[in-house]
């Protein structure tokens, strides 16, 4: 298997969704908490990435696995089909990932304490039900959501937690809830771009998301707002003390945002996708800017 055609079987570029909230959570608890462990962040940071690869190779064995004609099965969007990935590449690929992610959070979770235990049960157990059932999240209306609170609350809460382990309490709970938000409904939007683009694909092979349940208009229309919605959030976060003043900074990114969110929506087809990770990308590199300031005045 070639090179770039392996990085699109494990959809690389997805990855954005998970590097935000780790690089948010590592820095709310320098910020917050004074501490960090770049060990630990470098291991957790590897895990993560291999289990969300782990989500996007099932999901494309399955999708080409339930195709129902040649067509979709050898369609640009599905890279089984059309990178002739083997049966036997396909499970390799899936069974290194999950020995990385499986070896990689066990050792973090016994370096660290029972609650990074239960929190990587509740991602492996999420990330299963999302593409591995015979009635996968992704095919529902729940795709989504899922993603965005496992993806943008619990990877955050769970970076945080490795740099201060043992402390976890219900204050770390609450608080992770409204500073990870800006990256919970960025990423969900990530998804939501992602269905929009396979809505008429979907539809053909009977997968009822989010965006056939709203119709593809409204979904367009409602994948603005949800970035609108998670700069509401941030802008809530700095109010009531639980990220500084200078997370503010990420509202710089409003205007690029916005431009791409109208991009995407006058075509909102497979190939304008990249214009939601471009949206994630400056999100988190102008909220990164504004943390790591925070850090350094504080």
């Amino acid at each position: 298997m070639a090179i770039k055609t392996w990085l699109k079987f494990v959809e690389v570029q997805s990855l954005v969704a998970s590097a935000l909230p780790l690089i948010l959570g590592n820095l709310y608890a320098a910020i917050t908490y004074q501490k960090f462990n770049i060990g630990y962040a470098i291991l957790f940071a590897i895990v993560v990435f291999s289990l969300q690869m782990v989500a996007n190779v099932w999901n494309n064995i399955q999708d080409f696995k339930s195709a129902t004609s040649d067509e979709w099965k050898n369609g640009v969007n599905n890279i089984v089909g059309n990178g002739g990935i083997s049966q036997r590449q396909s499970w390799l690929t899936l069974g290194v990932l999950i020995l990385i992610a499986a070896v990689g959070g066990l050792w973090l979770a016994f370096q660290t304490g029972w609650p990074l235990f239960i929190m990587g049960i509740i991602g492996f157990i999420v990330t299963y039900w999302y593409a591995g059932t015979p009635l996968p999240l992704s095919r529902t209306p729940f795709g989504e959501l899922a993603s965005g609170l496992t993806m943008g609350y619990l990877i955050f809460l769970s970076a945080t937690y490795i740099n201060i382990a043992p402390t976890f309490n219900s204050e770390l709970v609450i608080h992770a809830i409204i500073a990870s938000a800006i990256a919970w409904f960025a990423i969900g939007d990530i998804m939501l771009a992602n269905n929009i683009g396979d809505y008429e694909e979907d539809v053909a092979e009977g997968r009822h998301t989010l965006v056939w349940h709203l119709g593809k208009p409204r979904a367009v229309k409602a994948f603005g707002w949800i970035y609108i919605a998670g700069y509401v959030m941030l802008i809530i976060a700095v109010l009531l003390g639980i990220l500084p003043w200078l997370a503010l900074v990420a509202l710089l990114s409003l205007p690029i945002v916005m431009k791409n969110v109208r991009a995407f929506q006058s075509k909102p087809i497979k190939p304008n996708f990249p214009f939601a990770i471009k949206n994630a990308v400056v999100i988190s590199i102008t909220l990164a800017i504004g943390l790591v300031l925070a850090l350094i005045f504080n």
